[in-house]
């Protein structure tokens, strides 16, 4: 599957915790200007990015804390047209952002990343032209069509279900069966190998099933299990 979520990664528990340190470092004050964070947000910097390497992942003493119009003034205000990089993407559901470098309203949001500049989120066309590549466009095809296989598999006309209110259905050569429990959830079993997670519904049942087979994480561990099986024997 396409990786998504990159987009959330300022929401991250690990963020959160490099960020406090950071303002607790400073003073909780501005580097550039000494103001409170009483007075105004405070930000991380980072003066340099690093290809691969995930916000938090940075030496304390490698960024500064700054307030939102210091930082803005770092990093300048023409934003560079090249050596951008694409870190991740995401689904926002609708309408929902905007794109940073041309203004358009955007559901699917992709955020690059300069050595100099920073973070920005953007749509796929600028993300295309802002990293010289055609990397957010095949992303974003390939999501769609996997969301589109996603939702024959849960509106399949081959889905059976049984007395005891047991679905089921083959994929990808394994036998998936959506298995109701207490208080109207379900689990998963592969191969009549139950799952332990429970689902809240069987929509979402059916979406983690065929997120399991479809990566291709269920085969390998049915292979995994088989082979302990055959181990102990």
């Amino acid at each position: 599957m396409v990786r998504r979520n990159a987009i959330n990664l300022y929401r991250q528990k690990e963020w959160a915790k490099y960020r406090a340190e950071q303002i607790e470092l400073h003073g909780g004050v501005c580097a550039h200007c000494f103001r409170s964070q009483d007075e105004v947000v405070l930000q991380v910097h980072h003066p340099d990015y690093t290809h691969g390497r995930l916000p938090w992942q940075y030496p304390h003493d490698e960024c500064i804390v700054l307030c939102k119009g210091c930082h803005a003034q770092e990093h300048g205000t023409i934003r560079p047209s090249k050596d951008w990089w694409l870190i991740g993407e995401d689904d926002l559901g609708g309408l929902d952002g905007e794109c940073e470098y041309c203004g358009k309203a955007l559901r699917y949001a992709h955020m690059v990343s300069h050595p100099r500049w920073g973070t920005m989120i953007v749509g796929a066309q600028c993300c295309d032209k802002l990293t010289e590549s055609t990397i957010a466009s095949e992303s974003h095809r390939e999501y769609l069509n996997y969301i589109k296989r996603r939702k024959k598999f849960v509106g399949s006309p081959n889905w059976e279900t049984d007395a005891a209110g047991v679905w089921s259905i083959e994929r990808a050569g394994i036998q998936i069966a959506l298995v109701p429990i207490d208080d109207g959830k379900f689990c998963i079993c592969l191969n009549r190998v139950k799952g332990k997670t429970e689902h809240a519904t069987m929509l979402e049942c059916q979406m983690s099933a065929f997120d399991f087979v479809e990566s291709g994480k269920a085969a390998a561990y049915l292979i995994e299990r088989q082979r302990k099986l055959e181990k102990q024997h």
